[in-house]
């Protein structure tokens, strides 16, 4: 997904813990191309924004408790927040959208 929205693949850790994807952001990003980082960054268990001098990138860690579900619920629930966070003037603009955040937990409880 970070590829999709980047244009540059990640790198990608296998840890003890989980996976952790690291993924160097652009100088410039458009409205779309933010609004797909955070829907991205809303799949993993963990994520932040890391800012240096000489770089800036954005990571995410899946656990490997995260249980896999084959129902159709946890692609609808993301299909829902991924349309909410695409067409959202706050979620756009980064700002909090409670929509935002109650889609979120929704996935996330769907996952399982």
């Amino acid at each position: 997904m970070l590829t999709a929205a980047i244009g540059a693949g990640p790198r990608v850790a296998d840890t003890a813990a989980g996976i952790r994807i690291e993924a160097d952001l652009p100088a410039e990003l458009t409205e779309a191309e933010h609004a797909a980082v955070l829907a991205a960054l809303a799949t993993a268990d963990r994520f932040g924004h890391t800012l240096t001098r000489t770089s800036e990138f954005v990571w995410a860690e899946i656990s490997r408790e995260a249980t896999m579900t084959t129902t159709d619920s946890p692609d609808a629930a993301y299909r829902a927040l991924l349309g909410h966070t695409t067409t959202c003037d706050a979620c756009r603009a980064g700002a909090i959208c409670p929509d935002a955040t109650k889609l979120v937990r929704v996935w996330r409880e769907t996952r399982g």
